[in-house]
């Protein structure tokens, strides 16, 4: 069951959640690497406060200065997370976020080395390479063959990925991407 739930949104990325690429045409503007990240970034943060047991008021009493907008998007996540499930949420976020970078590089190509905007492309990479290896742990992919697809730099990667989704499911493992990305974003290069 988790399999079908978990490629709907792959398949399915612009459906339902007008929470990016729309959103910011819709606003007369284009995204950037930095934007798609911090989005992604807030989106994953929400959803690991709500698996903690937060309920809607405890978290948007916790986000100060929230915006009208930044609420209505949090309300959409929060009934979209009720509606298909915090696993199903957290891919749909990572899906978002791999078409939001994807549609940056597409538009921009890639940012000049040692600059704000190639550190976000980079954690967007590595967050894509991530969500693809999680996706082949939940259709059951032999994690041998998932490392012959990737290069070697994130063999290692696609083991821990492996243990954790074996040992802890995939809410576990999804938020174990959230806090990777977070990570990365805050310590670029460690």
């Amino acid at each position: 069951m988790i399999k079908r739930r978990l490629l709907r949104p792959v398949l399915a990325v612009s459906l339902a959640m007008a929470l990016w690429p729309g959103q910011a045409a819709a606003e007369g503007r284009a995204h950037s690497f930095e934007s798609c990240s911090l989005i992604a970034a807030e989106y994953l943060t929400v959803l690991q406060l709500a698996s903690r047991g937060l309920d809607e008021a405890a978290l948007k009493a916790s986000l100060p200065d929230i915006s009208a907008g930044a609420r209505q998007r949090v309300d959409s996540l929060l009934a979209l997370s009720r509606e298909e499930g915090l696993v199903d949420t957290h891919s749909r976020v990572h899906s978002e976020y791999v078409a939001c970078a994807r549609q940056v590089f597409t538009r921009v190509g890639m940012p000049a080395a040692g600059t704000r905007d190639s550190t976000f492309h980079y954690c967007a990479g590595e967050n894509r390479v991530r969500y693809e290896i999680t996706l082949a742990a939940v259709m059951e992919a032999p994690v041998e063959d998932v490392k012959r697809s990737l290069k070697p730099q994130h063999h290692a990667v696609a083991a821990a990925i492996y243990r954790i989704f074996e040992a802890e499911g995939p809410l576990v493992t999804f938020d174990h991407l959230a806090g990777e990305l977070k990570h990365c974003l805050n310590n670029p290069g460690a």
